[in-house]
């Protein structure tokens, strides 16, 4: 059975020796603070204000109880108390006991610890829907939130509709992702908890933004949809390496593209902070590039990995979350009911012009993060599980509703060479080439 972390908290254990990037500052330093117990400290607030995109540890007692009196203990302490983080620190606060289980519970990673599934931007949208259908599958999964309490307040939600999900929550630490020095943190903050790590799903993501700067100065699609992600696998692919002697299959990385990425012209691998094309920039073709980007990192990770990690992309359909809450207002989750709509003939035909709810755009994902049949592919990308594109016949695209899409065998399309010129920009040269300058960009913030 799989473990589950209390309250969606998880207990770093004794923090293992690791050299530290050699970038300091202030801004970081609340993120490096081990001298609180990390079950009773409280929430860190973001860097940003931005609402979208996600201490020396206590040690284990000398003499820990036995697995079930440590669950007897957890479950007395927390009971009735999961309405609000701030009640689960009180009790927790209250019963030494109580706390020296906790800790006890997770100070060390046993070699039958399920592995996990880490999700990025799993509070809201897709990567909430993935979350919560591998948990109703019986995963174990990571949420990676911009915040600790966009994390539990994801993991309480889920919890209501799959009670006992085994959900784990970093404590005192967020995925800031707008933020180099803080997306290192977290990952320093995931390898030193010791969470086995069977995929890694890169899914958090901003879209059609205003021009704006992360903190390091890179433009803000690059720098949250690809840069951040990138110093995120960089971190962790070591411990998604580990998967195959553990389980027996590969692990997996998955990151969440668009078929935005067709966009003639959007990606520029030598412009790739818009600096050069500042004063013609265009929201949209920023947005599309940083989709590109995310095709070319699989695409380059699958090379290098040579089967060793499953590393693949995807278009997860086009989704009503919030991520369309400029654009479309009307059509963002909150404002639509999925199951009264499929009973309508209007949502009939919004389900035909391929537009999906979150829990529809989640099934890639979940394909990807946890199908055995999913691990054998790699260097791919699919618009559904199993569908791969270009090479999805006309039928197939149609009966996954992404009949808009052209396959070959349409009037004119082998003269044009469609669709395939609309991926011209997918070369091995491309990869390596925004490989190589990304790696450039996180060198200071890699966690050594």
């Amino acid at each position: 059975m799989f473990a589950v972390a209390p309250a969606s908290r998880v207990a770093l254990p004794a923090r293992r020796p690791r050299g530290r990037s050699n970038v300091s500052d202030s801004a970081s330093s609340d993120c490096s603070d081990r001298s609180r117990h990390p079950l009773l400290a409280p929430p860190r607030a973001s860097s940003s204000a931005r609402d979208d995109a996600s201490s020396e540890p206590a040690a284990p007692p000398s003499a820990p109880p036995p697995r079930r009196v440590v669950l007897a203990g957890v479950a007395a302490t927390v009971a009735g108390s999961l309405a609000s983080t701030r009640s689960l620190s009180t009790a927790l606060a209250s019963s030494d006991a109580s706390s020296a289980a906790v800790a006890a519970s997770s100070a060390s990673v046993s070699a039958s610890e399920p592995g996990a599934i880490l999700i990025t931007g799993a509070n809201s949208g897709v990567g909430f829907a993935a979350a919560k259908q591998l948990a109703a599958a019986g995963k174990r999964v990571v949420l990676a939130c911009r915040t600790e309490a966009k994390g539990l307040t994801a993991a309480s939600a889920i919890r209501e509709k799959v009670p006992g999900a085994a959900l784990d929550v970093l404590p005192t630490v967020g995925l800031e992702m707008t933020d180099l020095r803080a997306t290192r943190d977290y990952a320093s903050a995931f390898l030193d908890s010791g969470i086995p790590l069977d995929a890694l799903v890169l899914n958090a993501g901003i879209m059609a933004v205003p021009l704006g700067r992360t903190a390091q100065g890179h433009e803000m699609h690059f720098g949250v949809n690809h840069l951040a992600h990138f110093l995120v696998q960089d971190a962790l692919m070591p411990r998604l390496r580990e998967a195959e002697a553990r389980t027996g299959a590969p692990g997996a990385l998955a990151a969440c593209s668009s078929i935005a990425n067709m966009l003639p012209g959007a990606l520029d691998v030598d412009d790739l902070d818009w600096l050069r094309r500042e004063k013609n920039y265009e929201k949209w073709a920023a947005y599309a590039a940083s989709k590109a980007e995310n095709l070319l990192l699989t695409d380059e990770a699958a090379r290098r990995e040579g089967g060793k990690v499953a590393c693949n992309a995807f278009h997860p359909g086009i989704v009503t979350t919030n991520l369309v809450r400029y654009i479309l207002p009307q059509l963002t989750a909150e404002n639509r009911d999925p199951e009264a709509e499929r009973a309508t003939p209007g949502g009939r035909l919004v389900a035909r012009m391929g537009i999906r709810d979150a829990d529809e755009g989640a099934k890639t994902h979940v394909w990807l993060a946890s199908s055995e049949d999913a691990r054998r592919v790699t260097g791919k990308f699919f618009l559904d599980p199993g569908l791969e594109y270009p090479g999805a016949t006309r039928k197939e695209l149609d009966a996954a509703q992404d009949w808009f899409l052209v396959q070959g065998s349409e009037p004119l399309a082998a003269q044009l060479k469609l669709p395939q010129k609309f991926f011209e920009w997918r070369t091995e040269e491309n990869a390596r080439k925004l490989w190589v300058r990304s790696e450039e960009m996180i060198d200071a913030f890699r966690v050594k």
